[in-house]
């Protein structure tokens, strides 16, 4: 089992959200296809801008607003509840992570001259402008950088920024995605339906008209 290390990049640094919705704004790069393959996980992370979803965040955004998640959920497949996927007679792996619908100007669903879930918005709205990269160190083990988005204008305004609180924060979100995807693809090799040599890809959501259903 790899453990998981998390350190920041910056030292003491202060935020305070200024409600500009410039975070708002879903960035999805056109060079990329619908599945992004593993060894270019960086880049397509490096270049997007997308509000990625837990179970959690699903279940309290449809409890305070009464919608449905396929009102507000993007995924590539047919929204099921499940984030993993296996094509091509098991020899890809597809993580087909849900991330926030948005509408046609690029800005969230929620997004109306500012947040109108911003008491349930989700972690990785919580965590903005912080952003963590995943890095594979020896022994398997796993490094999360922290760093920051310094566009932001909320950079270096109001409290100091609580590095256990966000190192927390980091660590929950991490946790919560890699045992929901832990459990699928044991769900999935038990029942033989994952290839040894299998390629992992991501999905990039949202590049076509409807989903695809399964």
């Amino acid at each position: 089992m790899p453990r998981v290390f998390i350190k920041t990049t910056f030292g003491a640094i202060r935020f305070k959200c200024q409600r500009c919705g410039s975070c708002c704004h879903h960035k999805r790069p056109p060079e990329f296809e619908d599945l992004v393959p593993l060894e270019r996980l960086k880049e397509f992370c490096a270049k997007s801008n997308l509000i990625c979803l837990t179970k959690e965040d699903i279940e309290n955004i449809s409890h305070q607003t009464r919608q449905k998640p396929r009102d507000f959920v993007d995924t590539l497949f047919e929204y099921d509840g499940q984030c993993v996927r296996v094509r091509d007679f098991g020899e890809k792996i597809i993580l087909d992570f849900p991330v926030m619908k948005s509408k046609e100007d690029t800005t969230c669903v929620f997004y109306d001259d500012g947040c109108t879930i911003y008491s349930v918005r989700p972690r990785a709205c919580r965590l903005f402008p912080f952003r963590a990269e995943e890095e594979t160190v020896p022994q398997e083990d796993i490094l999360l950088n922290i760093s920051y988005n310094p566009t932001c204008p909320g950079i270096g305004e109001g409290r100091s920024v609580d590095s256990k609180e966000l190192k927390k924060l980091v660590t929950d979100q991490f946790m919560q995605r890699s045992e929901e995807i832990a459990l699928e693809l044991q769900r999935l090799a038990s029942a033989g339906k994952i290839q040894k040599d299998a390629r992992i890809y991501r999905t990039l959501p949202g590049r076509r008209s409807c989903s695809i259903k399964d």
